[in-house]
């Protein structure tokens, strides 16, 4: 059996495991996509080149390079993943990956014989990409992760970034398979610390942080203490949880008029991303 198929397949039990994990979750879109991705790659990777004339074999490299451009679109649309917006934000995602493929459509289809070329900005701009990406999910406690789905950009695109990152090898396509497998594999390694004793507000907090990356995270943040701020609250949303507003830890017992409307907002702003059965879950827990 081809090796591709084999890494999709192990990719996709991984992905099945997870997906109890991301129930009740906007994070269905990147799963699907991610699915979409691991898929393509490996599928467009079973088209025989050998025999094919110079014509039919640009084409078969523009479907590649399609293909293994779509490993960005999982990490955008978590970008995205805000209610009501999200499901819009879909098709930002889809303009994302038709701005990358262009070169290669217009080479077969407008100018046919002619060789496609995605130096130059379209080079640095999928770097961009995979800092982005990465880092999103590097600022959580998934870090590794980060690193490993950086890395899976990095081989699966390497034959179109700037010449000077360029590897040659044929086994970039498993190596980027491998890597997108590692890091699904240290998701479910990485052992939960226990936050039993915490305050409900800051599990739901950190749980949310560890799935939706930290940009989500840096906004909520922002707009928790924003409202914090307005209202003259003693207390303020960091990193790690909930504190007062000196940086100490927040009493037992908050005031009644506080607690009320801090669960008001702070709900209010996880119903845009979880249902309020995930938000239950670890209230009842």
């Amino acid at each position: 059996m081809n090796i591709g198929i084999v890494l999709a397949l192990i990719a996709t039990a991984l992905l099945v495991a997870a997906l109890p994990r991301i129930r009740g979750t906007t994070l269905i879109s990147p799963w699907c996509w991610l699915v979409t991705a691991i898929w393509a790659i490996a599928v467009v990777h079973l088209i025989p080149i050998e025999g094919l004339t110079a014509p039919d074999r640009r084409w078969h490299e523009a479907i590649q390079y399609s293909a293994h451009s779509l490993i960005f679109c999982p990490f955008m649309s978590l970008l995205g993943a805000r209610r009501p917006q999200n499901r819009m934000w879909e098709m930002v995602v889809i303009t994302l990956w038709f701005i990358l493929v262009l070169p290669a459509l217009e080479a077969v289809i407008v100018r046919p014989g002619q060789n496609y070329d995605t130096q130059g900005i379209r080079a640095w701009f999928m770097m961009i990409l995979i800092f982005v990406s990465s880092m999103n999910i590097i600022l959580g406690r998934f870090w590794i992760c980060g690193i490993l789905i950086g890395c899976a950009q990095f081989a699966l695109v390497n034959a179109h970034l700037p010449s000077w990152l360029q590897i040659q090898s044929t086994a970039m396509v498993p190596w980027g398979l491998g890597f997108a497998i590692a890091a699904l594999i240290a998701m479910f390694a990485l052992r939960k610390p226990d936050r039993s004793k915490m305050r409900v507000e800051n599990q739901v907090w950190l749980d949310y942080r560890d799935m939706f990356g930290g940009m989500w995270a840096l906004r909520i943040r922002e707009r928790i203490n924003a409202t914090a701020k307005m209202n003259d609250w003693d207390l303020r949303l960091e990193w790690d949880g909930f504190t007062a507003a000196d940086g100490t830890p927040l009493p037992d017992t908050l005031p009644a008029d506080t607690q009320r409307i801090l669960h008001l907002n702070f709900w209010n702003l996880m119903r845009k991303f979880v249902s309020q059965s995930w938000i239950d879950q670890r209230l009842k827990s």
